[in-house]
């Protein structure tokens, strides 16, 4: 009994720790998170092995297989054999034992990652697939076992044992990972709400002010300059009058998307709230920013945005475009500069862009 706590104590206490170390980032994004995830799943897997439980005087089981079964539940097919090959070398270089325990662990576990890494494509529940896993990995552990020893009431007797110890283990693991994996998707969605706008997918403009100050110290620093542009759409409340303030939503999302896709990668779009955007540009001279602008205007002007009952209409903005370090020697009046020249674009009759060159 006291082997058994260790054991899923020993589980559940590194469930909770790795899923800390992991919960700033998403194990199935890039291929060095999907290494490390396998990686540490692999360590999850050796420090089970060193809380082996006694089921008789000479039988010894672990479930180093559940960090298998965890990295190819959550992470996939490259996490699920980085932890099988971690767990090989580990089984090799650190744990004593005979050939034929050794061979043993070998041929369980290359198939308890063939298997979960199977079952992980498979369009069920996740419970379902952590259930099947078990099910099929606690047979493939039996029978592999079994090859190597006669079948006596003893070992009959050690495997009914090893599926009570795998049933109660197994749901205990499940719930903590899944808590924990749920815990991390709510706080990365949430932290990723807090900093984009809900309707664009944009930065919102508490991220915008965080980039700007970021880019004037970069600008500084480097003695670089870094051009600001300040978007707004002509006549918006016209828009939501005629046609509804669904038919708004559309058009901003359709206009975030397309200042994504005119501007350079560097370059930081933002909504600033109701109808306005910026761009930051790091790096960029003014002319070069007003040439920018300029081709973001003729494009709106030209755009047909399609509305959600499938009407199109057209609109036009007025852009302010400051530059730090060349329009403007203030940090503090960067912004401003940019707000001013929206001002005056649609004070002298909209659909234009303004800059320190009028």
């Amino acid at each position: 009994m006291i082997d058994i706590i260790n054991h899923v104590c020993g589980a559940i206490t590194f469930i909770f720790i790795g899923g800390m170390i992991v919960r700033s980032f998403p194990i199935n994004h890039t291929l060095t998170q999907k290494i490390l995830f396998g990686l540490l799943a692999g360590i999850f897997g050796s420090v089970l092995m060193l809380f082996s439980i006694n089921l008789s005087e000479d039988f010894l089981v672990d479930f180093r297989h559940y960090a298998i079964l965890i990295a190819a539940l959550y992470g996939g097919v490259i996490p699920a054999v980085i932890a099988t090959i971690v767990l090989c070398l580990n089984k090799i270089l650190f744990f004593a034992g005979s050939f034929q325990s050794v061979l043993i662990s070998l041929i369980s576990m290359s198939f308890v990652a063939i298997l979960a890494s199977f079952i992980t494509r498979l369009r069920i529940s996740t419970i379902q697939k952590w259930i099947y896993m078990l099910i099929f990995s606690a047979l493939i552990n039996n029978l592999v076992y079994g090859s190597f020893y006669k079948w006596t009431p003893e070992v009959f007797e050690l495997i009914f044992k090893y599926w009570l110890l795998t049933a109660i283990s197994g749901t205990l693991v499940l719930l903590c990972t899944t808590y924990i994996y749920n815990s991390n998707k709510r706080f990365n969605e949430l932290k990723h709400q807090s900093k984009t706008d809900f309707l664009t997918g944009l930065y919102n403009v508490r991220q915008f002010d965080e980039a700007l100050n970021a880019s004037i110290e970069i600008a500084i620093k480097n003695n670089e300059k870094l051009s600001l542009l300040m978007i707004d759409i002509d006549y918006f409340k016209k828009i939501n009058d005629t046609y509804g303030h669904p038919a708004g939503d559309e058009v901003l999302k359709q206009l975030g998307t397309l200042l994504k896709k005119w501007t350079r990668l560097e370059d930081i779009v933002s909504r600033n709230g109701g109808e306005e955007f910026t761009v930051l540009m790091p790096n960029c001279q003014h002319d070069i920013a007003i040439k920018v602008a300029e081709r973001i205007r003729v494009g709106v002007e030209n755009h047909h945005f399609i509305l959600p009952e499938g009407e199109q209409i057209r609109f036009t903005t007025s852009i302010g475009v400051s530059t730090f370090l060349e329009t403007t020697q203030s940090p503090d009046l960067f912004l401003k500069q940019a707000d001013d020249a929206v001002y005056e674009a649609k004070r002298t009759g909209r659909n234009k862009v303004w800059g320190q060159t009028h």
